[in-house]
């Protein structure tokens, strides 16, 4: 009943091959790539709500994407120790925004192989932002003081 109530055109409960399950969750394994993974109580899952970045969090990173790239090597230089210099990142492109940050792709310089030997020519990298964000200015602020940050570090 709960289901066709959310789902009020649900004609395949009334297949001979639908069937209803129950779960009770006793442990939760994480497997999220990009190298994250982990446990998470039922009681973290059940108390869990949604990110309020990500909501809009695609729209901004397309932004960036578009308009300003050059900041984002900028940040990626300031705060990925071993980056920065001999313009050794060529594009990095924001994949996802969150509160806690973005995750970029990296395309390096694909003739340097003596700044980090055996790294692929594209990978990922997390940028943390400097504090949690939950709204939409407050990522803003938060892009914008990194992005200052770098900008002084490349001035000095």
């Amino acid at each position: 009943e709960i289901y066709l109530q959310k789902h009020p055109g649900a004609f395949w409960v009334e297949f001979g091959d639908f069937f209803w399950y129950r779960m009770e969750v006793e442990a939760i394994r994480f497997v999220g790539g990009f190298a994250r993974a982990g446990t998470v109580t039922p009681k973290e899952y059940k108390e869990a709500s949604p990110d309020p970045i990500m909501a809009f969090g695609q729209a901004i990173a397309q932004h960036m994407n578009e308009d300003h790239m050059s900041a984002t090597i900028a940040m990626v230089e300031h705060y990925i120790p071993g980056l920065s210099g001999d313009n050794y990142v060529k594009e990095a492109a924001i994949n996802r925004v969150d509160s806690l940050g973005m995750d970029v792709k990296i395309t390096r310089d694909k003739d340097n192989e003596d700044r980090l030997p055996g790294q692929p020519q594209q990978f990922k990298v997390r940028l943390p932002f400097p504090t949690p964000v939950t709204e939409r200015k407050d990522v803003k602020v938060a892009i914008m003081e990194m992005t200052n940050a770098a900008s002084e570090t490349q001035k000095s």
